[in-house]
C-alpha cells in the first residue's frame, strides 16, 4: 500500500504511573476499535492518544484514574520515520515532550542524553509541535493575529471526543479565533503552501527596502535639491566652472598683492607684529583664568574653614553651659521608665545615685571630663585660627597678582584692537575682498564635492530602486499564481470531502430524511459548522452520524488524493448516548471498516465504541473488552 504525507501512525501506546505500566498495547494500520462499557476508561485512552501526540487537555478532561497515572509513551511514525513521544502527565496540560529516534522497545533502554527535550511553547528552543511539523514536513504557519498553528489545534480536527457539542467540527476550547481555525482547516485540506508564506515574507522586505530607498531619495533631494534627473555629468560640469573661476580669483589676488607689497605706503602694518601682540594677549588670558582659579580656590577653603570655627566656638560654648548645668542640677528623678514607661517608685533613703540605674554619682570625674573636652576644642581651636590667617595671606597675594595680570592684559588687548582699527589702504581691502571670495569659492567646491557623492549615491538608490520594483512586480505574480492554485486546491479538497460526505450520508440507516438523497453538504471550517441541503437541524443522533461522516470523509478524501495535508489520522469516540440506536452505530462502524478495506494509501483511524459491531473482523480490535469493574487501566490493588 503507497503512503502519501504527511502520515501518521500510532503503533503503541503506553501508560506508566512511575514504573508501573498501567496500559500496553500495539496499534495497527486501518481501523482500529477501542471497545468497552461505559465508564470503563475507553475515552480515557483516546485521551491519553491525543494528549501523547501533542494535545493539550483541561483539567476537567483528565478522568481520576489518568490524574493517577505519570507518564505517556507513544511509539509513532511520521512519514514513515519511526519515533517515541513521552509526556509527563500534566492536568495543565503545559507539559514539555521528550523526542527518541527510533522504536519503544530502544527507547526504554536509551540514556537520557539519546532524547530530546522540546518546551511546550516556542521560544529560545522550538517547541515540541515545530519539531513534529518538522517530521512531517509539513509548514509552520502564523496566523495573523493569533499565534501560530500548533499540534494542538490540527489535533483538534482530527479528535471527536464526547465532550464537545455535536455540532462542532473542531474539539471545543475556551479560546477559539475564527481565522485559526479557517487556517488549520485549508492547511489540512493542502490549500496553505509554506512557499506562498516565505515568498510573502520577502515581497515585504524587498517593500521595505524600496521604501527605504524613496526615502533616502527624498533626503538628498532636499539637500541638493532636483530630482532623479540629478546626475553625475551635471556635477562634473559645476565643479569644473567653479574650478576655472577660482583659478581667475587667484591671478587677480597675485596682481593684487604683487601692487601692495611694491607700494611703499608709510601706514603698513607689520603683519608679523600683528600675529605677535596677539599671541601675548592669548598668553595673558590664559594666566588670567589660571590666577582667577587660584583667588576662588582660597576664598572657598577660607568660607570652609570659618564653617568649622564656628562649629568649634559652638561646641566650647554647649561645654560650658553643661559644666554650670551639672553644678546646678545634681539629681534628676524620672516618673517613669523611659523604656517601658512603668512608675518609678520613689525611695525613701538618701542614696547619692542614679534614679534609674543604681550607679554611684561621681561629680569630679564628670567635671574632669568636661575640662578635657574643653581643652582639646580650645587647641583645635586656636590650630584653625591660625592657618585661617595663613590662607588669607595666600589671598591677599593671589588677588595682587590676578589684579597685576588683569592690567597687563587689558593694556596689551587694547594695543591689538588700536592695531587692528587703523584704516587700510585700498589695495589691501581689495586683497582682503578677493580672499573673502576665494574662501566661498573653496566651500562651494567642498560642498559640490559633497553633492558628487550624493550624485553617485542618487544613481545607486535609483538603480536599486529598479530592481526592487522588477523583483516585488516578479514576487506579486508569483504569489497571485499561488494563491490562485490555491484556490483551486481548496475548490477541490471541499467538493471531494463533500462528495465522500454524501456518501457516508446515503449509506446510513433511514432515519434522517436529508441524508436519503442529499444534494449538497456545506461547511465551514471558520465557522465551525456543517448544513445539509440547508438544513441544520436534526437529531442528537443524525447530528452525531453527520459529524462523524465529516471527519471519515475528511480523511477519506486524503487517503485518495495526495494534495491534502491531512496526517491520513483520525480517532472518534462515538457517542452513544444521545438517542443512538445500536443498529446505527453498527452499521457506521461498518461503513468504515469498508472504506478502510477499499483505502488505496495507508492511513489510520481509531474508534471508541460501547456497542462494537459483531460483523467487525476480530483483528480490529485493540486490547480486551473493558468493563468497569475491570477497566482500561490496570491498577493493581495494594
Amino acid at each position: 500500500m503507497i503512503r502519501f504525507d504527511p502520515n501518521i501512525f500510532v503503533s503503541r501506546l503506553v501508560v506508566r504511573r512511575d514504573l508501573n505500566v498501567l496500559y500496553d498495547e500495539d496499534f495497527h494500520r486501518g481501523v482500529n476499535v477501542i471497545r468497552g462499557a461505559n465508564s470503563s476508561g475507553k475515552s480515557t485512552i483516546l485521551n491519553f492518544l491525543f494528549y501523547g501526540l501533542g494535545g493539550d487537555l483541561n483539567r476537567s478532561d483528565w478522568s481520576e484514574h489518568a490524574l493517577q497515572c505519570t507518564h505517556v509513551w507513544l511509539e509513532v511514525e511520521f512519514n514513515g520515520k519511526p519515533a517515541v513521544l513521552k509526556r509527563e502527565i500534566d492536568q495543565s496540560s503545559r507539559s514539555g515532550m521528550d523526542i527518541f529516534g527510533g522504536r519503544y522497545s530502544d527507547a526504554v533502554k536509551a540514556p537520557i542524553e539519546n532524547w530530546l527535550r522540546f518546551p511546550y511553547s516556542r521560544g529560545s528552543k522550538e517547541s515540541f509541535s515545530q519539531a513534529i511539523f518538522r517530521l512531517l514536513d509539513m509548514p509552520d504557519v502564523a496566523v495573523e493575529g493569533t499565534s501560530s498553528i500548533t499540534m494542538h489545534q490540527v489535533l483538534r480536527l482530527l479528535y471527536a471526543d464526547q465532550m464537545t457539542p455535536i455540532e462542532s467540527l473542531f474539539r471545543f476550547e475556551g479560546y477559539d479565533p475564527e481565522n485559526l481555525r479557517e487556517a488549520v482547516g485549508n492547511l489540512l485540506c493542502g490549500a496553505f503552501d509554506a512557499e506562498i508564506y516565505e515568498l510573502q515574507q520577502l515581497y515585504r522586505e524587498k517593500d521595505r527596502q524600496f521604501s527605504a530607498a524613496s526615502s533616502d531619495l527624498k533626503s538628498i533631494f532636499k539637500i541638493v535639491g532636483g530630482d532623479e534627473s540629478l546626475g553625475l555629468d551635471w556635477v562634473l560640469q559645476k565643479r569644473k566652472s567653479l574650478e576655472d573661476e577660482r583659478a581667475a580669483l587667484l591671478n587677480s589676488i597675485d596682481e593684487a598683492e604683487s601692487a601692495m607689497y611694491d607700494n611703499e605706503s608709510t601706514g603698513a602694518i607689520s603683519l608679523t607684529s600683528s600675529q605677535k601682540l596677539y599671541a601675548q594677549v592669548s598668553t595673558l588670558q590664559n594666566k588670567l583664568n589660571v590666577a582667577r582659579l587660584r583667588v576662588d580656590s582660597v576664598e572657598l577653603d577660607i568660607a570652609d574653614s570659618n564653617e568649622f570655627v564656628q562649629s568649634l566656638e559652638r561646641r566650647l560654648e554647649a561645654l560650658r553651659d553643661s559644666e554650670s548645668a551639672s553644678e546646678i542640677v545634681e539629681i534628676v528623678n524620672f516618673a517613669a521608665c523611659p523604656a517601658c514607661y512603668a512608675e518609678v517608685l520613689e525611695e525613701t533613703s538618701e542614696i547619692h545615685a542614679c534614679h534609674l540605674c543604681k550607679t554611684p554619682f561621681d561629680h569630679e570625674r564628670i567635671r574632669d571630663r568636661i575640662v578635657d573636652q574643653m581643652n582639646d576644642i580650645a587647641v583645635q581651636l586656636r590650630q584653625s585660627k591660625q592657618l585661617q590667617d595663613i590662607r588669607r595671606d595666600r589671598l591677599t597675594r593671589a588677588r595682587t597678582e590676578y589684579e597685576s595680570l588683569y592690567d597687563e592684559w587689558k593694556r596689551k588687548a587694547a594695543e591689538l584692537s588700536a592695531l587692528n582699527v587703523r584704516p587700510t589702504s585700498t589695495l589691501k581691502e581689495k586683497v582682503r575682498t578677493l580672499h573673502r571670495q576665494l574662501g566661498y569659492i573653496d566651500k562651494t567646491i567642498e560642498d559640490t564635492d559633497k553633492q558628487l557623492q550624493l550624485a553617485n549615491k542618487i544613481g545607486d538608490l535609483s538603480a536599486t530602486k529598479a530592481l526592487l520594483d522588477e523583483q516585488m512586480q516578479d514576487l506579486a505574480i508569483r504569489i497571485e499564481i499561488m494563491k490562485k492554485s490555491q484556490t483551486e486546491q481548496l475548490s477541490l479538497a471541499r467538493r471531494k470531502i463533500e462528495m465522500e460526505t454524501i456518501s457516508l450520508l446515503k449509506g446510513d440507516l433511514i432515519r434522517q430524511d436529508s441524508f436519503e438523497n442529499p444534494r449538497r453538504v456545506d461547511f465551514s471550517f471558520g465557522k465551525n459548522n456543517i448544513s445539509v441541503d440547508d438544513h441544520t437541524y436534526f437529531s442528537a443522533s443524525s447530528r452525531v452520524v453527520l459529524k462523524s461522516s465529516f471527519l471519515v470523509a475528511f480523511l477519506s478524501a486524503a487517503i485518495k488524493e495526495p494534495s491534502f495535508r491531512h496526517p491520513r489520522f483520525l480517532m472518534i469516540d462515538i457517542t452513544e448516548d444521545k438517542g443512538m440506536e445500536m443498529e446505527r452505530s453498527h452499521n457506521f462502524q461498518e461503513q468504515v471498516a469498508n472504506l478502510s478495506d477499499a483505502a488505496i494509501s495507508e492511513h489510520q483511524i481509531i474508534l471508541a465504541t460501547a456497542m462494537p459491531s459483531p460483523k467487525l473482523d476480530e483483528s480490529l480490535f485493540v486490547g480486551r473488552f473493558s468493563t468497569k469493574v475491570n477497566g482500561t487501566l490496570n491498577f493493581v490493588s495494594k
